[in-house]
């Protein structure tokens, strides 16, 4: 409940996107049909797949997907055998269909036990019980050697075909993603589970040169930042985040462990490209970037872009709100650094569903998508032949629409990476909220490396939710883009920089070093009812939370009854911009546990703030892509005009450009 009511916290802060949309750097490959890809399944009867083929290939499908069985193909060192792959091939090839071979070396399941047995090769340990697990450590070095050679003997043979439309590289995860083990493989036959799994002694060793390069001065000088005491290198391990001796000790842990998983991807991207110049490479990446994954979205699209590459993120499922969450940090990164990309689901999705991962890729501009055969794709007729299911029916009706599109968004929602001690208990939390968000507005994720490379340059509105703990450096760029005319909003966010230090971060707010925090029940006031008119009225209107010790320049909006000292929200003007801080209740409606009534004060604090900020010339306009009286009706604004989903199964009017305008049910409509 809590990340529902902030999520419409968030959701508000779309109507401060104001500013005339950026002009967008053009999407990788813009105006371009987007690929087109279904998995393969196994024929039993070729006259019957030969059927489904045809349907596919009029659905507008451009390619089909394999897994590549590296056990399959190479069950003996040296010894290579194609055949079953070659004849997907030319069945494919028949149909004017190209073929992304999704190739895999490392997950339990797909890699040779030749290369597990080999005693070069260590297995991935975990922290939690000192035990191996059934995957190559990418700590491993012959695992390179290995990995290559399997590589080159795949383009050697399958490149001279011109049948490839992309590759699509599985590193090692579960399934082929660049994540450590998370939940196993299809048998299970071996130790796996949701955790840390960098307790192999070359993972070990790895850490503490890591640990020499990043404190030249000694272990004192680690001793220092970490406040430990520790009398050698040698002594240092891995540790579970429960067990870090202070944040920074955490953070630089956490950095390490997740770059490793950065460098391994990079040895693929920069192995494949050389050995698949002009082809289209996707680095497969899964999850929601839990720290226990050690995916880095940002960082693995920026690498993706160095290599002329790009990332498929494989966590999409029936609901639209919840795969813009789960999808957007690699489409914001992606287009950021140039790097293109692709979605796939996690699992079956419904019609329903399949029409709203149309719409996510089309409005984030994706240059791939990936989705199940299913037979809502392709259903067989009572006279025995094939014919476009519910799913399909949605990929025929929009196979012209497909294509790259090019995104322009103002609105950014902050996503901690890196990810807090104590602070990742909210995760689930911000996935609501950002989720509930995009029922409201459209917004790209930004996160520390997208800060530091600049990402907020073309953004009006940053939205901060629950924060504790913002990197030094990080909040200083904050405050920059906020002189510059940046709106910010700091909803509960509260912290320090990552050795504990709050100067910053309270300067940022402009709470000076006497500042206080008062907890207790009593009634908030609205300072200037006329600036918070949807407030103003409310009666009974209690809250727990109040702060003292604004800066003089701070003007206090919402206070507490019984002193002028305290703060429950108030705005800090920075340069040409402005920091709005609330500490008030987050409930949007009454918990039978709730002490206070909330009477939706977040969504009404946010709702007049921004008003106010358009009324003063702060923003110029409200975001084309606000809807907040329609469910399940998205607007997203892209260089080829406003994308309309109506997900409801009637037809619903909205406005456009001040003017009503009715989308049909179930529909995608562009304008």
């Amino acid at each position: 409940m809590k990340s529902i009511r902030l999520l419409l916290l968030l959701l508000l802060n779309f109507l401060a996107w104001a500013a005339v949309p950026r002009a967008a750097e053009p999407a990788a490959n813009a105006g371009a049909p987007m690929a087109i890809t279904i998995n393969s399944w196994i024929p039993d009867d070729k006259v019957d797949a030969e059927a489904k083929l045809a349907v596919l290939k009029q659905l507008g499908v451009t390619s089909i997907q394999t897994y590549i069985y590296w056990n399959k193909v190479e069950k003996t060192p040296g010894v290579l055998n194609w055949s079953e792959y070659d004849a997907e091939v030319r069945l494919y090839q028949k149909y004017g269909l190209k073929w992304v071979p999704f190739v895999i070396a490392g997950p339990w399941y797909a890699t040779p036990e030749f290369v597990r047995k080999d005693p070069e090769i260590t297995m991935y340990r975990c922290l939690d019980h000192d035990r191996d697990g059934g995957m190559p450590s990418l700590w491993s070095p012959k695992l390179k050697g290995y990995v290559r050679d399997y590589l080159r003997k795949f383009a050697e043979h399958y490149r001279p075909m011109g049948v490839l439309e992309s590759v699509n590289i599985g590193i090692t995860g579960d399934y082929g993603e660049a994540i450590y083990s998370a939940i196993g493989n299809w048998p299970g036959a071996y130790h796996s589970h949701y955790g840390y799994w960098c307790g192999d002694a070359l993972a070990v060793a790895d850490f503490q040169t890591h640990l020499r390069q990043l404190y030249p001065g000694g272990v004192n000088e680690l001793n220092h930042a970490w406040l430990t005491r520790y009398a050698t290198f040698s002594e240092i391990h891995p540790f579970l985040p429960s067990h870090a001796p202070s944040e920074r000790a955490w953070q630089e842990m956490l950095a390490w462990y997740r770059g490793a998983m950065t460098d391994w991807s990079e040895f693929w991207l920069s192995t494949t490209r050389e050995l698949f110049p002009g082809t289209d490479i996707y680095l497969c990446t899964g999850g929601d970037m839990a720290p226990e994954h050690g995916a880095d979205f940002s960082a693995q699209a920026k690498i993706a872009a160095k290599y002329g590459a790009g990332v498929r993120v494989t966590n999409e499922a029936s609901s639209y709100p919840s795969n813009v969450r789960l999808t957007r940090m690699v489409a914001s990164a992606g287009r950021f650094y140039g790097a293109y990309f692709g979605n796939e689901p996690a699992a079956i999705v419904t019609p329903d569903g399949i029409l709203g991962r149309q719409f996510n890729a089309l409005t984030s501009g994706a240059r791939q998508l990936f989705t199940y055969m299913t037979g809502d794709m392709v259903a067989k007729q009572p006279d025995g032949t094939y014919a476009p299911g519910p799913s399909g029916l949605h990929y025929l009706h929009y196979r012209e629409l497909m294509r790259v599109q090019q995104p322009q968004l103002d609105v950014a929602v902050y996503q901690s990476n890196p990810l807090m001690t104590d602070q990742w208990y909210d995760r689930n939390d911000l996935g609501d909220i950002a989720s509930a968000i995009r029922r409201f507005v459209d917004y790209d994720f930004v996160d520390d490396r997208l800060i530091r490379d600049g990402a907020l340059k073309d953004k009006r509105l940053l939205l901060v939710y629950n924060n504790k703990s913002l990197a030094a450096d990080v909040l200083e760029r904050i405050r920059d883009w906020v002189k510059g005319g940046g709106i910010a909003f700091f909803f509960s966010s509260r912290g320090t920089d990552l050795d504990g230090h709050k100067g910053g971060y309270d300067s940022l707010l402009g709470l000076t070093p006497e500042a206080d925090e008062m907890t207790g029940i009593n009634l908030i006031k609205v300072r200037d009812p006329k600036a918070y008119p949807s407030i103003a009225p409310l009666t009974d209107l209690f809250g727990t939370v109040a702060l003292t010790g604004q800066t003089k320049d701070c003007e206090i909006l919402l206070g507490m009854e019984y002193s002028d000292q305290l703060g429950v929200a108030w705005r800090h003007p920075l340069g040409a911009g402005q920091v709005y801080a609330y500490f008030g209740p987050m409930d949007l409606k009454v918990q039978e546990m709730s002490w206070v009534t909330a009477k939706q004060l977040p969504l009404r604090f946010l709702r007049d703030s921004l008003r106010r900020c358009i009324a003063e010339g702060k923003l110029k306009q409200e975001p084309p892509t606000l809807n907040l009286d329609v469910p399940d009706v998205y607007k997203v604004q892209t260089a080829a005009g406003l994308w309309v989903l109506n997900l409801q199964a009637t037809s619903q009017t909205i406005q456009i450009g001040g003017k009503p305008v009715e989308v049909p049910a179930k529909s995608i409509t562009l304008h």
